[in-house]
């Protein structure tokens, strides 16, 4: 009889431990993949000077966007607004979160699945990618911006948006929700990294999801 018992007892945890890892999996999917962009074209190495003018020293996206404040931990939300504002869409942060799905309870904080499914829904093709600073530049050169994470580990984590950069100067350019001024006046966005500085963030700590970045395209 105990024998039994025990082997139910053992099922029945192996059950729910398959069903929990499913449901994590599940969540957290799609996981990012590594970005490509400089394989699928040999020609492009950094620092080679033949390029030059294909890859200028500065860029930033040809189109930007109205600025908005967040609401608590609604990042996601608002870079993906922004987002969709440089496709020319009347969307506002506020009501992009309240339609969002894949929230975390009590935090409100929304995985990377909520803005890969709800970019879907309005019609766009989104991809989740894990890179390095030239593949997120090379992304960025397409002309749309680019919604990055940044953090530490479990303390914080921060969806940004990418707008530009400027090697020479060291500097990426993005627009950031939780900011309440402009920071950059007449450069792009709201608020200016160094890069050392934007790394160091953007290896935010989290297994399978640092140096992560979300592009879309319609």
């Amino acid at each position: 009889m105990k024998k039994k018992v025990f082997r139910v007892l053992i099922t029945a945890l192996a059950v729910s431990a398959s069903f929990l890892i499913g449901a994590t999996v599940y969540l957290l999917s799609p996981f990012p993949t590594p970005d490509s962009i400089l394989e699928r074209n040999p020609s492009i190495t950094r620092g080679n000077p033949s390029l030059k003018e294909q890859h200028p020293s500065s860029y930033h996206v040809p189109r930007e966007a109205s600025f908005e404040v967040q609401g608590h931990n609604q990042c996601s939300a608002f870079s993906t607004a922004y987002f969709l504002r440089s496709l020319g869409k009347e969307v506002k942060g506020a009501e992009v979160y309240r339609d969002f799905n894949f929230k975390i309870p009590f935090s409100g904080y929304v995985l990377p699945k909520g803005i890969m499914t709800y970019l879907e829904q309005e019609g766009l093709q989104p991809s989740i990618f894990q890179g390095t600073i030239d593949t997120l530049k090379e992304r960025l050169r397409l002309g749309y911006p680019v919604i990055v994470l940044v953090g530490n580990g479990l303390l914080w984590q921060h969806y940004m948006t990418i707008l530009g950069y400027d090697d020479e100067k060291g500097e990426l350019y993005f627009f950031d929700s939780k900011k309440e001024t402009d920071e950059n006046g007449s450069m792009p966005g709201n608020r200016t990294l160094q890069e050392d500085y934007f790394l160091s963030l953007w290896d935010n700590g989290l297994p399978w999801f640092h140096h992560m970045y979300i592009k879309a395209a319609s």
